[in-house]
């Protein structure tokens, strides 16, 4: 063994732990399709771009993740990943060196509050540094990185809608989000040290389907659900298909670089989607709302934190128009659309809601909101609490 061999061999050795019995790298062949290797590819979100995408015929696509979704294409290969293992950077590592892939799709995470902080830390954050850092070292030259729209922050100062440019002013106290935040930071990294490579930042708006169980759909389902009184924010909600939409627009645009908002058209008042469930609010001074929502995520009984309330107090809109104008996408379903879809599954499913009588009502006023939210505003003095009472933030700008 020469001098290079003898140092080379003990990282050789720690990039081979975890390898799969057998498994056996696919030569490579002339005029072979793109690969994509999409990590949580049998996730919510996940398993449905992996299903498109495959449907196309023009991928050859390898998930990374704990095991195969239920109703994978069977032309679809799957590969065994936990970033919660001690060395996953090196698994991931190994199989990007096996696999080769064309483009990386990181999907892998916790997309709603765990009370055990630590371990969506070490997923969401540390398991995010270290997909990145394997990339780097397999010489990925195109990755995807999921993030969310709340990575702005719900703030009073927010303006109407939030271009890519604005700054990531989340609260600090929200670890739930403040991981995004930290995972975008390592995709910021990875482009700097990496030029040559191609990174683009999705941020979601906020997802809405009956059957996808998380925190938001739980608290609009719930027998009442908390909110502050005197506050009613607008929000968006994101349909599933322009999720997976946007996935494969990013994908199909090779010189995607930078972030980009994938949110959909118009918006809703948080009255009018709770309306829309048929779920009563419970209305308390936001002083009191936060301990309680506090209280309850301790308790058990509510679905976020109380420092995650500042989403049901103020805004975090975000626009859609650099997306569109660079990736092509244009989402089929404004917020309103998804709302009732995830509404009226909720009506067959025992709850009984007159949505003729409420369907117009909810148009015209989503019609007038999106009509008065585009015009431009004089600069506004900031209120009492400036909006900054929010909480800490974290201001950071991801290049675009």
């Amino acid at each position: 063994m020469t001098e290079p061999e003898k140092k080379a061999a003990p990282r050789a050795r720690r990039r081979t732990e975890g390898q799969v019995v057998g498994f056996k790298p696919a030569a490579p062949a002339a005029g072979a399709r793109p690969k994509v290797a999409v990590t949580g590819g049998s996730g919510y979100l996940g398993a449905r771009f992996v299903r498109a995408l495959a449907a196309r015929g023009t991928w050859d696509i390898v998930v990374l993740d704990l095991a195969p979704a239920a109703n994978t294409p069977a032309e679809v290969r799957h590969r065994f990943l936990d970033l919660n293992l001690p060395h996953s950077d090196g698994t991931v590592y190994r199989i990007l060196k096996e696999e080769r892939p064309d483009v990386l799709v990181h999907l892998a995470g916790v997309r709603s509050p765990l009370r055990d902080a630590v371990y969506a830390h070490e997923l969401n954050s540390i398991g995010t540094l270290n997909v990145f850092g394997a990339a780097g070292e397999a010489d990925v030259k195109r990755l995807i990185h999921y993030s969310t729209t709340m990575v702005y922050g719900a703030r009073g100062d927010n303006p109407a809608f939030l271009s890519e440019e604005h700054l990531m002013r989340a609260d600090v106290a929200d670890h739930f989000v403040r991981d995004s935040v930290e995972a975008e930071r390592h995709c910021r990294d990875f482009a700097r040290r990496h030029p040559e490579a191609r990174v683009a930042v999705l941020r979601f708006a906020p997802l809405l389907a009956a059957e996808r169980r998380d925190y938001r759909i739980r608290y609009l389902e719930g027998p009442v659900a908390l909110t502050m009184l005197g506050y009613d924010p607008l929000l968006q909600w994101l349909h599933p298909d322009d999720a997976s939409e946007g996935l494969l627009r990013t994908l199909d645009t090779p010189e995607a670089h930078g972030v980009f908002n994938i949110a959909p058209d118009g918006v809703l008042p948080l009255s009018s989607t709770l309306l829309l469930f048929g779920t009563p609010s419970v209305p308390l001074p936001h002083g009191l709302a936060y301990v309680a929502a506090e209280a309850a995520w301790i308790a058990g009984l509510g679905t976020a934190p109380g420092a995650h309330a500042h989403y049901i107090r103020y805004p975090c809109v975000a626009a859609n128009e650099k997306a569109r104008k660079v990736l092509g996408f244009a989402p089929q379903k404004t917020s309103l659309e998804t709302v009732l879809e995830a509404a009226r599954a909720r009506r067959s499913a025992g709850r009984a809601i007159d949505f003729d009588a409420l369907e117009e009502v909810a148009r015209m006023a989503a019609y007038r909101l999106e009509q008065r939210m585009r015009r431009p505003a004089a600069p506004a003095a900031p209120g009492p609490d400036g909006g900054e009472s929010a909480g800490r933030p974290a201001a950071t700008r991801m290049a675009s």
